[in-house]
């Protein structure tokens, strides 16, 4: 691991792109599984960063900067290699930031990427991040809609932790929405906060989408989740996060 003291301050834009630039973080994975016999579904691709920095203290100065978009090409970059030497490996989901969209030439660095993809489109899938509000969605939901018509899977991540879910739910395409994993404990305790998760979850046929509970992180929350009829299930209880074997 780096010495912390000489990493590139990675709240800074400069910084930032230094460190996705030399790869000077770990790509970790998480399984995502059926609900029925709990097989795994595909891995999503998660970051870990040299430094001692919180993760959200990180990534909000690089939307803000636009250097987001490096790490969003990045871990792309990554997936379609991993998946092109090994073709018989699960999914992968990435994250893709909605700040990532109002960057002029995110689209065609994207697309020249997926050109290289030698293995179907559905073994590789995109999940939206709503921690960014994107004020004009004309750009993103083209790119979405071309990236659904190229065959592949689409999910809108943290459906219930902020402003932007509800603005995302109405105008992309999505194949699965993911709950965040706090709406789903709280509606644990809060009859007020079940009977919202309870309607959310009505969508399915209607939207003909599928739903993940992230957050799992113990077998009582994993019953309930159940109980409510989620597609997939996400979190600790299931599977940590582990370093994806990159060789």
């Amino acid at each position: 691991m780096p010495d912390l003291q000489t990493t590139p301050d990675l709240q800074t834009e400069k910084g930032f792109r230094t460190h996705i630039s030399e790869k000077r973080h770990t790509i970790m994975r998480q399984p995502v599984v059926c609900a029925k016999d709990f097989s795994v579904l595909h891995h999503e691709w998660l970051v870990r960063f040299d430094s001692n920095t919180g993760l959200e203290r990180i990534l909000r100065p690089a939307e803000i900067s636009g250097a987001i978009s490096d790490l969003d090409l990045s871990m792309l970059a990554q997936a379609v290699t991993a998946l092109n030497d090994r073709p018989d490996r699960h999914a992968i989901a990435v994250n893709l930031s909605g700040a990532s969209f109002a960057e002029p030439i995110f689209e065609r660095s994207l697309l020249t990427l997926l050109a290289e993809l030698e293995t179907a489109p559905a073994k590789l899938i995109f999940e939206l991040t709503e921690t960014w509000d994107l004020k004009d969605l004309k750009p993103a939901l083209r790119l979405l809609n071309i990236l659904r018509e190229r065959g592949h899977s689409l999910c809108l991540d943290d459906v219930g932790a902020g402003a932007a879910s509800l603005r995302y739910l109405r105008a992309f395409p999505t194949d699965w929405l993911k709950i965040d994993g706090g709406f789903v404990a709280g509606a644990t305790t809060c009859a007020r906060e079940k009977a919202v998760l309870k309607a959310v979850l009505g969508l399915r046929d209607a939207l003909d989408v599928r739903f993940i509970a992230e957050g799992i992180e113990s077998e009582p929350l994993r019953d309930f989740a159940l109980e409510l009829g989620f597609d997939a299930l996400q979190g600790f209880i299931i599977a940590p996060p582990e370093p994806e074997n990159l060789t």
